[in-house]
């Protein structure tokens, strides 16, 4: 491979907006999830710990994926609106896996947050990229 042909890839990479996001998205759920275990460890329930972690990363979210991940340059208001109704329904996605595998099944809570990180983070994704920071001109599903 060249370093044309590596400066390509990386070009291809950077312009990505599912690739910024993982960026965006691994580094916020990285110092999130490390709070969410400091939380636990000390004595806090689960679901306690993940609505601190989720409301902070929640406003790291909305100012980089606006500004780096999408390049969103429509209103804020509507985009705000928007973001925190995904966040809303991830973060109920969050507990109700939390609920089910931790305090009913009685899974461990640090092996089970670590997996509902992957599957909110999907769904909150599709919604952010398809609704909340979609292209301009593109009519409101």
């Amino acid at each position: 491979m060249t370093k044309t042909d590596v400066r390509s890839l990386v070009n291809t990479l950077w312009h990505s907006p599912v690739l910024r996001f993982g960026a965006i998205g691994g580094l916020n759920n990285l110092l999130s999830y490390g709070i969410f275990v400091a939380l636990t460890v000390a004595g806090m329930p689960s679901i306690g710990a993940a609505t601190i972690t989720y409301a902070t990363g929640m406003v790291v979210s909305y100012l980089a994926n606006r500004s780096f991940t999408f390049r969103h340059s429509g209103s804020a208001r509507r985009s705000v609106l928007r973001f925190v109704a995904v966040n809303l329904a991830g973060y109920a996605l969050n507990v109700a896996i939390l609920a089910v595998f931790v305090e009913l099944i009685g899974w461990n809570a640090l092996g089970v947050q670590l997996g509902a990180i992957v599957v909110v983070a999907t769904g909150i994704y599709l919604g952010m990229r398809f609704w909340v920071f979609r292209e301009p001109g593109v009519p409101d599903a």
